[in-house]
């Protein structure tokens, strides 16, 4: 039985380290050092020399909000490591974000290339609910799929407080070896695997699904919590995830 996920990075360096302690019963506690693909793992991961320290760190990860005067409890936050990037195997890939209690409050998502060409853009109104929650790049809204090895930077802006956050996503490519693990797996030992990789937004998403599937078993929001302590995203592990 899946037991527990924890994410370790360290300062400075990109998604540095993850622990990963004890998955299924029956396995011995065990950490796994988590390194990028362009530092090794190349029997997962073709990274296609990409140089994470390269990247442009987008904006701010989280912004507080104040309401009459007064702040709210969790900042608009992008789910993201320190440092403002993960990776992700898919072409259409979820992104992470908090929301605070502001019903009513409208939202403007916006992806765009490395050349700052906009992609795609949509807006949104919230309700009553609030906490994380995904939002899907769409398959369907008439832009390509990422580009491999390209960082893509979005942006979530909530309008009524001319606040933003933001992220980036690159794209990189699963070996044979690794694809076929991963297409053998179940849904539990695919998130396992992206952890040990790294791979970033794949692993969250994976997790949000296990959660919605089985809402009453509370070692996912374990899971939840431990990754959001380890990022330094305390106050967001507290609330839901949708």
């Amino acid at each position: 039985m899946f037991r527990s996920l924890r994410f370790l990075v360290l300062a400075g360096i990109a998604l540095s380290a993850l622990v990963l302690t004890g998955l299924f019963a029956i396995a011995p506690a065990r950490s796994l050092d988590f390194t990028p693909p362009d530092r090794g793992a190349p029997e997962r991961v073709d990274a296609g020399g990409t140089r994470y320290a390269d990247f442009e760190i987008p904006g701010d990860r989280d912004v507080t909000i104040v309401v009459n005067g007064e702040e709210l409890e969790c900042p608009l936050t992008a789910i993201l490591p320190p440092e403002n990037y993960g990776l992700t195997l898919r072409d259409y890939p979820t992104i992470y974000v908090h929301v605070p209690n502001l019903p009513g409050a409208d939202l403007q998502f916006t992806l765009r290339d490395d050349n700052d060409e906009v992609l795609y853009q949509s807006r949104f109104r919230l309700g009553h609910r609030h906490g994380t929650f995904g939002i899907p790049l769409p398959d369907n809204a008439n832009f390509d799929p990422l580009e491999l090895y390209r960082s893509y930077r979005w942006t979530v802006e909530l309008l009524d407080f001319g606040e933003s956050i933001s992220g980036a996503i690159v794209k990189v490519s699963p070996t044979e070896e690794f694809q076929r693990q991963l297409d053998r797996a179940t849904s539990e030992e695919r998130l396992e695997l992206y952890a040990e990789t790294g791979i970033w937004y794949d692993a969250i998403d994976t997790l949000a699904t296990l959660h919605r599937n089985d809402p009453d078993n509370s070692q996912w929001m374990e899971v939840w919590r431990e990754i959001t302590e380890s990022v330094d995203l305390m106050k967001v592990g507290n609330k839901p995830l949708l």
